[in-house]
């Protein structure tokens, strides 16, 4: 009787060959499932970012109604990445600030006072003053004032700004507010997206009521036009 029986085919062990060519599959599968987690991040951080952005419109229109006066949303535009409380803000903060009077040298003066707490846009999220405009028909710029974002001297600093009446309605109907998410360079003002074209917004009618923006392939064109 023959003891040397041959091992079955289904119990073979893999070749070398055969190994790597496996190795080499996960390795490909691991690297697209890392570029569409990469992506799906980026993605779900820009519609929170509008998410964001829209509650605040909404909250400040609400102050102005019920307050009966003037009402901004100041978004942080001082760029300058030697400070690191300028550079987390930059164009990632937003405020409330409503208009008040106060009495000086026996006069009132208007002046703009912060109405609530900051909102900071998610990481890798930025507003866009080069896509956004303060009227999508004229696509004139967003416009800028130095504003007092806090109680401290150094809380003072350039803002872009969308403003409210006391009606509610948009002192600038058919302004645009548009957010970019990618990384942004060092001391460059705008971020690096690459061939994604990662942007999302609202345009802020007449009425103070927002609408978003369906079609961002149009954005490149209305912001260089």
């Amino acid at each position: 009787m023959n003891h040397h029986s041959k091992v079955p085919g289904s119990l073979r062990g893999f070749s070398l060959v055969e190994l790597l060519a496996v190795m080499a599959v996960i390795a490909v599968l691991l690297s697209l499932a890392s570029v569409g987690v990469s992506r799906m991040s980026t993605g779900q951080g820009l519609s929170s970012g509008v998410s964001i952005a829209d509650a605040v419109f909404s909250e400040a229109r609400g102050l102005a109604i019920s307050r009966g006066t003037q009402v901004r949303v100041a978004i942080h535009a001082d760029l300058d990445d030697q400070d690191e409380v300028k550079r987390r803000r930059y164009k990632r903060m937003m405020m409330i600030m409503i208009r008040d009077l106060e009495k000086e040298s026996g006069e009132e003066v208007a002046v703009w006072k912060p109405a609530s707490q900051a909102t900071t846009l998610p990481d890798q999220v930025y507003f866009s003053s080069r896509l956004s405009s303060q009227d999508i028909y004229s696509q004139q710029p967003v416009r800028l004032a130095q504003m007092k974002l806090g109680k401290q001297e150094e809380d003072t600093a350039q803002c872009y700004y969308y403003e409210f009446n006391p009606q509610g309605g948009c002192t600038t109907p058919g302004a645009t507010f548009i957010l970019e998410a990618g990384s942004r360079p060092p001391n460059q003002p705008d971020v690096v997206s690459g061939k994604e074209k990662n942007r999302g917004g609202f345009v802020i009618w007449r009425n103070g009521n927002t609408a978003p923006i369906r079609d961002t392939s149009k954005l490149e064109v209305l912001g260089e036009s």
